[in-house]
């Protein structure tokens, strides 16, 4: 597998007051005023390191950094993955907003960019499966369950067809700005609303173990994320980088994820100080970018801070739209796709 040079983000920055105890002054003393305290320093920008580039997107409001990185694999290769990333602080800035967004009829994250009415749209990037316009992943506006994940699929192993319901990775955040990735199922039994599991049990598209009954909620927990999108496989769980074992599990092979080549990504995270990720990569030749697995994806994200992260849809519907309303990447398709679901970062009026 090719080797990352990562960049890491200094996304933390300790600044410590110390409190002076100022006695009244005695008469024979001059009374100084109090000195104001020091201005916290400005947080350390990232810094590519060796040939990688890391260049900081101008015009951004405070909590919110945009970068463009062009990453090589190897010292004495040529080949490389380019692309964008952004971290949104919205304790830093609280009119910063997290907003999964899914449309009727399918369009471009550009133009969803631009009909959004919930804020000045700053960013927006695609969001989950879809399939002939339907999403195929979960997606929550407003504590609303807009669109639930696919309940079943039908993978294939050693040529024969299975039946499978797969516990798939959602990224959300609830209504008191708590993050939270889980994997998720939308259980009939309770009127198709989502449950968080601890893990995507039941399957292994690796080995051939397929569960066909539909999960119960009496395995779960309902989950009410005030805004939430759907995807998978699992990146990152709690540090960890369970990319590739979780491809297997959420049932993504059969599907055309190719966790393990390189192609264009798109994924979410979050840090242990609640700072989200959004990262999008280029691939197949695009600006000269090849792209990257998932389980580098998953590195890289780490590499930012990121202690969980989910995949979301890939390929040719890689994109991040900038705050002028126009793609930063280039789509491996040439221009954008039409997608059901996608994710705005917006301030708020």
């Amino acid at each position: 597998m090719k080797r990352i040079f990562l960049i890491v983000a200094a996304l933390s920055l300790c600044v410590s007051f110390g409190e002076a105890c100022n006695p009244a002054p005695e008469d024979n003393q001059p009374n100084t005023p109090e000195q104001p305290e020091p201005k916290p320093e400005p947080e350390p920008e990232p810094e590519p390191e060796g040939r990688n580039e890391l260049v900081a997107q101008e015009g951004y409001p405070e909590g919110m950094k945009v970068y463009y990185f062009k990453n090589y694999y190897e010292e004495d290769s040529e080949d490389y993955c380019s692309g964008y990333y952004a971290i949104v602080d919205t304790q830093k800035n609280p009119k910063l907003k997290f907003n999964a967004v899914y449309v009727e009829n399918d369009d471009t994250p550009s133009n969803i960019f631009a009909s959004f009415e919930g804020g000045t749209p700053l960013l927006a990037t695609n969001g989950g499966y879809f399939w002939d316009g339907k999403s195929l992943s979960l997606l929550i506006s407003g504590g609303e369950v807009k669109s639930i994940a696919a309940q079943y699929t039908w993978p294939t192993y050693e040529g024969k067809s299975y039946t499978a319901c797969p516990i798939r990775a959602a990224f959300g955040v609830h209504a008191d700005g708590r993050m939270e990735a889980t994997w998720v199922y939308c259980c009939p039994d309770d009127d198709n609303r989502p449950y968080s599991f601890s893990s995507a049990k039941g399957n292994n598209e690796k080995v051939g173990v397929f569960t066909s009954t539909p999960h119960s909620s009496s395995g779960g927990t309902l989950w009410e994320p005030e805004e939430a999108i759907g995807g998978g496989p699992m990146l990152l769980n709690n540090g960890r980088n369970v990319a590739e074992s979780n491809y297997y599990k959420e049932v993504l092979h059969s599907g055309g994820t190719a966790a393990l080549s390189c192609q264009p990504r798109t994924a979410i995270g979050y840090t242990e100080d609640g700072k989200i990720i959004l990262f999008v990569c280029d691939g197949r030749k695009m600006n000269g970018s090849y792209g990257y697995t998932l389980p580098e994806v998953a590195d890289l994200l780490k590499g930012l801070g990121a202690v969980y992260a989910v995949n979301l849809d890939g390929g040719g519907s890689s994109v991040m739209v900038g705050k002028d309303g126009a793609p930063l990447n280039s789509p491996s398709d040439g221009s954008e796709r039409r997608v059901p679901t996608a994710i705005v970062i917006s301030m708020q009026e």
